[in-house]
């Protein structure tokens, strides 16, 4: 088991309590404040973490909020469905892309964020790349740009926080995705 990165465990997950076949945000961000908003970062589809075990992923997201200065995070996903391999993922079901794009919407209005870490990757199944058009859209509609601190992938995908082999610096400077 992995453990959260001490005195930034999740103060708030939803669905809460915690299921095991999806999750839509997970996070830490009671000191988040109007001027001080987390790093809200979307990945591609959660893995392991939840309320009390963290992943390689979320402890990557964790130590850059801390790096840049933020005063939390949020981990937010293309599609809710739980997998660690995100290549086996089920067929995509409109409705659970709609209710994942409404707590993201939730969570942005709620920070007043202006932009958000993208942290996907290349997405190794068509429910990922389908997902990502409904965020997409919701993201144009709601005028919260992108960024992300490393090259894209020759894709044009921002990296995964996690990727196999190396970790990703996640230094900047903030680069805007298009």
């Amino acid at each position: 088991m992995i453990e959260y990165l001490f005195g930034h465990e999740p103060d708030f997950w939803e669905p809460n309590p915690g299921v095991p076949t999806h999750r839509f945000a997970l996070g830490s961000a009671s000191r988040a404040s109007t001027g001080a908003p987390p790093l809200i970062a979307i990945g591609m589809n959660p893995s392991h973490a939840a309320e009390t075990q963290a992943d390689r992923t979320v402890n990557r997201l964790i130590e850059a909020s801390v790096r840049h200065g933020y005063s939390g995070w949020i981990m937010l996903n293309l599609y809710p469905e739980r997998s660690p391999k995100p290549s086996q993922l089920s067929p995509f079901d409109p409705v659970l892309s709609a209710q994942n794009c409404a707590a993201i919407e939730q969570v942005i209005r709620r920070h007043g964020a202006a932009e958000v870490l993208g942290a996907w990757g290349d997405m190794p199944h068509k429910t990922l790349k389908r997902a990502k058009r409904d965020v997409q859209a919701l993201l144009d509609r709601m005028d919260v740009r992108v960024f992300t601190w490393d090259p894209l992938t020759k894709q044009g995908n921002p990296r995964h926080p996690s990727p196999p082999g190396r970790p990703l610096p996640m230094l900047g400077p903030k680069v805007y995705l298009s």
